[in-house]
């Protein structure tokens, strides 16, 4: 419990506050699509240590976080334990990364064009996000 403790005063002075027994911090965007965009990564995350965590201790226990989207604004919610620590910290280097506007305007928009190339190849160039214009 001194190790959470520990943890939770580090992610304080990230921005993260901690209330009720849960951790909470919003992120604000450039715009709602990127919004959007941050909360599909997000999710990505979520998963992948979901996985790693459900891998290591043979069961299928997982923490759910709560995600608030207003507008520009993404408000993140997790509970207090070792495995939403690890989630907060993978989230926040995520945002600095690619979603920060201290980085200079060319190379975020060739981060934000290889992000699209990504998610237009897991999609495949024959299908479509909705069924309008196919025949």
């Amino acid at each position: 419990m001194e190790d959470i403790a520990k943890a939770v005063e580090a992610l304080k002075g990230k921005g993260w506050e901690y209330a009720d027994g849960r951790l909470s911090k919003q992120y604000m965007l450039g715009s709602f699509t990127e919004a959007i965009e941050f909360v599909n990564d997000v999710a990505a995350i979520v998963e992948s240590k979901r996985g790693r965590r459900s891998m290591l201790m043979n069961r299928e226990e997982s923490t759910h976080p709560t995600i608030v989207v207003e507008d520009k604004s993404v408000e993140l919610l997790l509970a207090c334990d070792d495995f939403s620590i690890m989630m907060a910290r993978a989230v926040d280097e995520l945002y600095e990364i690619n979603y920060t506007s201290e980085k200079d305007e060319d190379e975020l928009l060739k981060r934000k064009e290889d992000r699209e190339r990504t998610r237009f190849r897991s999609r495949g160039p024959y299908r479509k996000s909705s069924s309008a214009g196919l025949r």
